[in-house]
């Protein structure tokens, strides 16, 4: 979206016009968390160092609609950009849910490398075929489970179990594998249903845990690790042919620049996260039998190659995965 400069003549005004772009930006991210403040910290960068050429209103948590209401509208161009959960893509091209693989990388460092490589790049190649331009990634982190419960340590755990996740149709195969009972919804409407108690449990990264205070409605937390996430942030393609290559240029470093900087983040902060939410009263579990989880969820690798991903994007994956 372009938007006259203000005190100047009509002529200084239709140049302004051809140079200045202003993008809508949505997200679903809560705020004081790294990736909200680092995504203001990189717009307003941008702004600078464009001398005001291109400028971002950002919209927060959910502030323009779910996650797949944000993507529908950046494809039309009612939104020029946005920061969206890779699996949630799966609404756009079901290939995207691949992210929601349960406990799909060795480690962090091959789930980052993945992301850094051929990997992100396949992703980033899915969604250009829907008039999207990939920017950036940034880390969401592994996520983990809370509830009311109890301690969850073994799969059996989570039997009968009303947990919410994303609008994901793998993330709710992968716990219905165990015997939960998963109900996909909208992440602003989380904290509400847990409070009445229509569902038991919830999972989430620590950042996304401590900032919309679940240890409110929540009291226990077991480290799960079952899914790792990244959000990818993406630009409508007319609107990012709007802008010069220079400018362009400043935006993909800015991205990157975050990108590498929320990892850092996320590594230093993660004992903070825990530490914070054992003060506010949640009984913290780092008991949790991974491997017997991992073991209970691969019925969903075949059976998602075989109907949905395909041998081509499971190659490039497995040869990220660190297994």
């Amino acid at each position: 979206m372009t938007v006259l400069a203000a005190g100047c003549s009509q002529s200084d005004q239709a140049e302004a016009d051809s140079e200045q772009v202003r993008l809508q930006f949505g997200h679903a991210i809560s705020l004081d968390t790294p990736a909200a403040e680092l995504i203001e910290e990189m717009a307003a960068n941008v702004e600078e160092q464009t001398g005001g050429r291109v400028a971002f209103d950002l919209y927060p948590n959910s502030q323009l609609g779910s996650e797949t209401e944000m993507i529908e509208q950046v494809q039309i161009g009612s939104m020029d950009s946005a920061a969206i959960m890779v699996g949630t893509m799966q609404s756009m091209d079901i290939r995207m849910a691949i992210e929601d693989l349960p406990y799909m990388w060795k480690d962090t460092e091959h789930a980052r490398a993945a992301y850094d490589g051929e990997f992100g790049d396949y992703l980033g190649d899915i969604v250009s075929g829907y008039g999207l331009k990939k920017i950036g990634y940034l880390e969401w982190g592994q996520r983990h489970l809370t509830n009311n419960d109890g301690p969850v340590v073994n799969p059996e755990d989570l039997k009968g179990m009303k947990i919410r996740v994303a609008q994901s149709s793998l993330r709710i195969d992968a716990f219905e594998q165990v015997g939960a009972l998963p109900t996909a919804m909208a992440f602003s409407e989380v904290y509400g249903a847990l409070q009445q108690g229509v569902l038991d449990a919830q999972e989430n990264p620590l950042a996304n845990i401590v900032a919309p205070k679940f240890d409110e409605v929540q009291d226990y937390l077991s480290l799960t690790g079952h899914f790792y996430n990244t959000v990818m942030l993406f630009v409508n393609d007319e609107t990012w042919a709007s802008i010069s290559p220079e400018d362009q240029k400043i935006i993909l470093a800015e991205t990157d620049r975050i990108s590498n900087e929320i990892r850092e983040r996320n590594d230093g902060m993660e004992q903070e996260y825990l530490d914070t939410l054992e003060e506010r009263g949640m009984e913290i579990n780092d008991n949790v039998d991974t491997e017997a989880f991992r073991e209970a969820m691969l019925p969903v690798y075949d059976k998602w190659e075989k109907e949905h991903f395909g041998s081509e994007l499971m190659d490039v994956y497995r040869a990220a995965s660190g297994w």
